[in-house]
């Protein structure tokens, strides 16, 4: 997630590519409208987000940016069908839909660790919820690094358009993670040790670092955890995403 790496390597790419090739990013959270102004040719340049792990997760993401072309997006929706993926399109926005909506999950599981929830109850309440895993969980798998560089590159790009830079209560607990090199699954250590050979189970320091405080029942939680998520998808739709 790093604007000034992806503009040099959109050029590099585009220097060898067919003139009539379409580049397609990736990204989690850039937007394309801004990635694709390190393009020669805008009108070709789309975004077409995959999920992790990309064997397993059907759906694929589309993002039309400003300039995109409607034959640009056509190519994009076949090669989507193509892969035996399900394409779903959105119009650009940070975090575009799905990792805008993703992230609220995750953010909030965090931020209820750093309250003093039980990290095991977090996790419970989360598949409780009907979700596929604990939030502290799928922070680990995304990795706590990745999150880190999206914070950062998103702060300096609000900087840099004169916007107001949110903060949010997960980051003083992911910032503690960082500073100790629990970076998630990728790193063997996170909010989960990785034991080579054993099971994964969660790091006992985190008992220490976030102290419990006065327990939630698990509706409440349940509450927190799909709220979140709901409020943030009617702000896509209000936006037009």
């Amino acid at each position: 997630e790093d604007r000034n790496l992806k503009a040099t390597v959109t050029q590099e790419s585009e220097a060898v590519m067919d003139a009539t090739g379409v580049y397609a990013s990736n990204t989690s959270t850039l937007p394309i409208t801004g990635l694709a102004k390190a393009s020669s040719r805008p009108d070709k340049f789309i975004g077409i987000h995959s999920f992790s792990p990309v064997d397993k997760m059907p759906l694929v993401e589309i993002i039309t940016g400003a300039e995109t072309s409607d034959e640009t997006l056509a190519k994009a929706f076949d090669y989507v069908k193509q892969i035996k993926k399900t394409p779903i399109v959105v119009n650009d926005s940070r975090g575009f839909y799905t990792s805008r909506v993703f992230s609220t999950y995750v953010l909030e599981g965090i931020a209820l660790l750093g309250e003093g929830q039980d990290a095991q109850f977090i996790e419970a309440t989360g598949i409780q919820a009907g979700m596929p895993i604990g939030p502290l969980a799928l922070t680990d798998e995304v990795s706590l690094s990745l999150m880190d560089h999206i914070k950062k590159q998103t702060v300096k790009d609000l900087e840099a358009e004169g916007k107001p830079v949110p903060t949010h209560p997960a980051h003083s607990v992911s910032d503690k993670m960082i500073d100790l090199k629990r970076f998630g699954k990728a790193a063997g250590q996170g909010f989960y040790d990785y034991p080579q050979g054993g099971k994964k189970h969660l790091w006992s320091g985190l008992k220490d670092l976030f102290p419990a405080q006065v327990q939630m029942t698990q509706q409440e939680m349940i509450d927190r955890l799909l709220f979140v998520q709901s409020l943030d998808t009617v702000r896509c739709l209000e936006e037009g995403v």
